[in-house]
């Protein structure tokens, strides 16, 4: 048993380490090493170095992403922001398909959690991207989703994104005018505060000149002028080679020239976002390899851990059915021990002696008929003390517990019930208690109704000890 018992603490204890056993659980150096490098890469793109960004935020995402089931809520919300982080610089590279896809990482960590800030961040970026990329349904999607959580948020500049946001989606559904009336209230809405609306003009502009309105897009084009001043950027060529287009169809040649002196800059800074895109999105795809690598590997050892819990289990089960058959064989051959010294101890009692050979002589001539002839061989009260006493010690206090647990039995009926474990007949029985048959009878009667039983006294009694 001691052996058993030692078998069984240890498997309790490998079960409760296998349980207690997190496999997302990452160190607090771990921790701080990835906020080290997701700070690196903010300030970098506080720089404006996106390409330098880039790789500390995937740094970041790889030290700390595990299983979603394993990571606590500062782990997801911490690797929801380094994807919403990879999504912005693909977003400034031009890169929508990859900004979608790590937005929307960023998003599922996000509404595990429910960081509502992040998570509206998220959906704008997401509604715009998908505007981009021309997936309307898509796109209106997250602007319906994104919707009632503005009327929630107290922040004017995010109120202004988002109906910047419904104004793009009238325009990729067609409906230029309330489009371009909606960005126009939004650039009055804006001036009315004293805020700069160049950019806001300018989009307007490019918005415009893609559409049936494209001639009357140059005014809004020519804030190129004084948003980007004598900077060349992407943004600024891109515009440039826009007027440029206009001025060919007005035969304006001296201002399609001045355009076009900022075309080699734009098409070497498109070259150069162009190169930058396919070196981060090899830079991402070979993250994400990686990275659904390494997430495989937690979930093949987590099913292994799970199997492992399992048969565990299944041990302590088969375990403790083993040592509860084991004890209640014991304790049955206890019993069955006890039960048969406790007869042995009761037939060689005096009292039970006694019985026997008083009824020896006349117990051929004693039956139900004639129970009344026999008076002399009545017991006294003295001879049921004794029989009581004989059945407590042979049984553990049987008679007792009998009297203690049926009130309603009284003295005269535990006698009863002492003689009938003796095995005798209800006449003999009754020519001891010095009572007529009939009187037994109604005694034995009454007895088994209030054990509830319909058996044998004798019977019923003997199943009782056994149990």
């Amino acid at each position: 048993m001691n052996t058993i018992r030692d078998i069984f603490c240890c498997l309790v204890l490998l079960a409760f380490v296998s349980c207690a056993n997190k496999m997302g659980c990452v160190p607090a150096e771990t921790m701080e090493q990835a906020q080290s490098e997701y700070k690196s890469g903010f300030e970098c793109l506080q720089e404006e170095d996106l390409n330098e960004a880039f790789p500390h935020f995937l740094k970041a995402a790889s030290l700390t992403e595990m299983l979603p089931e394993d990571m606590d809520d500062e782990q997801t919300l911490f690797v929801s922001r380094a994807y919403y982080q990879m999504g912005y610089v693909f977003g400034r590279k031009i890169e929508n398909n990859l900004e979608i896809d790590a937005y929307k990482r960023a998003c599922d960590y996000q509404e595990a959690v429910r960081d509502t800030v992040w998570l509206m961040r998220t959906w704008e970026q997401l509604t715009n991207a998908c505007q981009c990329v021309k997936e309307h349904d898509s796109a209106q999607y997250y602007l319906d989703k994104l919707a009632p959580l503005v009327d929630s948020v107290a922040d004017f500049d995010t109120y202004l994104r988002v109906c910047r946001l419904v104004s793009n989606q009238y325009y990729y559904q067609k409906l230029y005018d309330s489009a371009f009336m909606a960005e126009s209230r939004l650039i009055a809405m804006k001036a009315r505060r004293g805020l700069d609306t160049q950019r806001d003009s300018l989009s307007l502009g490019i918005a415009m000149f893609f559409s049936p309105m494209k001639m009357s897009s140059k005014p809004y084009l020519l804030k190129v002028l004084d948003v980007y001043a004598d900077t060349v950027t992407l943004e600024s060529g891109a515009v440039m080679s826009l007027l440029s287009q206009l001025y060919e169809v007005e035969g304006n040649a001296d201002s399609v020239a001045f355009c076009n002196k900022y075309l080699p800059h734009y098409a070497q800074a498109e070259s150069d976002r162009v190169s930058d895109g396919i070196l981060l999105a090899k830079q991402y795809e070979q993250f994400k390899v990686e990275r659904d690598a390494r997430l495989d590997v937690l979930r093949e050892q987590k099913m292994i851990g799970k199997r492992r819990g399992a048969w565990l289990c299944s041990g302590l089960v088969l375990l403790l059915l083993a040592v509860a058959v084991v004890a209640i064989i014991k304790r049955k051959r206890k019993h069955q021990a006890s039960y048969s010294a406790g007869w042995a101890q009761f037939e060689k009692s005096d009292i039970f002696v006694r019985i026997r050979e008083r009824l020896a002589a006349d117990a051929p001539k004693i039956s139900s008929k004639n129970v009344e002839d026999f008076p002399q061989l009545a017991l006294s009260q003295a001879d049921f003390g004794a029989l009581k006493d004989a059945v407590d010690a042979a049984f553990g206090g049987f008679a007792s517990r009998l009297a203690a647990n049926h009130p309603d039995l009284s003295p005269a009926d535990i006698n009863a019930c002492c003689l009938a474990l003796m095995g005798l007949s209800h006449a003999e029985m009754a020519v001891l208690q010095g009572v007529k048959y009939n009187s037994f009878t109604n005694r034995i009667t009454k007895i088994k109704k209030v054990l509830g039983t319909d058996e044998s006294l004798s019977d019923y009694l003997k199943h009782l000890l056994k149990e």
